[in-house]
C-alpha cells in the first residue's frame, strides 16, 4: 500500500473542501477507487474524511463571518432523513450503477454551476447582497434531494450543496461555500449511520484523515482571496474534471 498516494489524496481533498466548500467526496470515491478500495469501501471511508475535512476548513471560514449558521444548520437537519435512505439504498445497488448515476448527477451539477458562474460579475465579491429566494417548500424538497444523493453515493453532498444554497437560497458564492461545509458534516454524519458496521482500513482513514484537515484549513484562508466568479467556475469545472474520470470508472466497472 502506497501511504503516500493516499497523503496526496487526503491534500487533494482538503484543497477542493477548503477553496469551494465541496468536491471532497467527488474526489474521494474515484481517488480512492484508483487507490484499490473497493467502490462500497471507498464510499463509507469518504464519508469519515471528508466530514474531517469540512470541519478543518469551517473553523477559518467561521473566523471570518463567512457561515450562515442557521440556514446552514437548517439545510443540514433537513437532509437527514433523505441521506439515511440513500445509505441505505446504496447497501442493495450494484457498484456500476452507483458509478453511472454519480457521473449523470455530476454533469448536471457542474452545468448548472458554470452556467451561472460565467453570468457573474467578474467584480463580484464576497459581500454582495444576496438574493432572497427562500421557498420553504423548495428548501425542503431540495435539502431532501441533496441527503438523498449524499447517502447514496456515500459523499458529503457539497456538489450540490454549493448549488443549491446559491440558487435555492440565495446566497452569494462565498458564503455558499463556507456554509456548505456545515451542511457537509451533518450529511456526512448521518449518511455513515447506516454505515457504521462496515469494514474500514484504519491506517488509510487516519491517512487520508490528517491530511485533509491541514489542508482544508489552509485553503479555507486562502479562498478569501478569490471573486464569487472565480470560485463557481473553479467549481463547476472540477465537478466536470471529475465526472469524466467517474465515467472512465464505471465503464471498468
Amino acid at each position: 500500500m502506497d501511504l503516500l498516494a493516499f497523503v496526496a489524496i487526503g491534500v487533494a481533498l482538503g484543497l477542493s473542501l477548503g477553496l469551494f466548500g465541496g468536491g471532497g467526496g467527488i474526489l474521494a470515491i474515484p481517488l480512492l477507487v484508483a487507490a484499490g478500495l473497493p467502490a462500497d469501501e471507498a464510499g463509507t471511508t469518504s464519508l469519515i474524511v471528508v466530514a474531517i475535512g469540512a470541519l478543518g476548513g469551517l473553523v477559518p471560514h467561521a473566523r471570518a463571518g463567512r457561515v450562515a449558521w442557521a440556514q446552514g444548520a437548517t439545510f443540514g437537519a433537513l437532509g437527514i432523513l433523505g441521506a439515511v435512505a440513500g445509505s441505505r439504498i446504496a447497501l442493495v445497488t450494484d457498484d456500476a450503477i452507483q458509478l453511472w448515476g454519480f457521473a449523470v448527477v455530476l454533469v448536471v451539477a457542474g452545468t448548472l454551476m458554470l452556467r451561472k458562474a460565467l453570468r457573474a460579475s467578474p467584480a463580484a465579491n464576497g459581500n454582495q447582497p444576496e438574493g432572497h429566494r427562500r421557498s420553504w417548500p423548495l428548501i425542503v424538497v431540495t435539502a431532501a434531494t441533496v441527503g438523498l444523493f449524499t447517502g447514496f453515493f456515500g459523499v458529503g453532498g457539497g456538489f450540490l450543496v454549493v448549488p443549491a444554497l446559491t440558487l435555492v437560497m440565495g446566497m452569494s458564492m462565498h458564503r455558499a461555500t463556507a456554509t456548505a461545509l456545515l451542511v457537509i458534516i451533518i450529511n456526512s454524519a448521518a449518511a455513515f449511520i447506516p454505515r457504521a458496521g462496515e469494514a474500514l482500513d484504519a491506517q488509510v482513514t487516519g491517512v487520508v484523515g490528517i491530511s485533509v484537515l491541514v489542508a482544508s484549513a489552509l485553503a479555507a484562508r486562502w479562498s478569501r482571496r478569490w471573486s464569487n466568479r472565480s470560485l463557481g467556475i473553479g467549481f463547476a469545472v472540477l465537478v466536470l474534471a471529475m465526472s469524466v474520470l467517474t465515467v472512465s470508472q464505471a465503464i471498468g466497472a
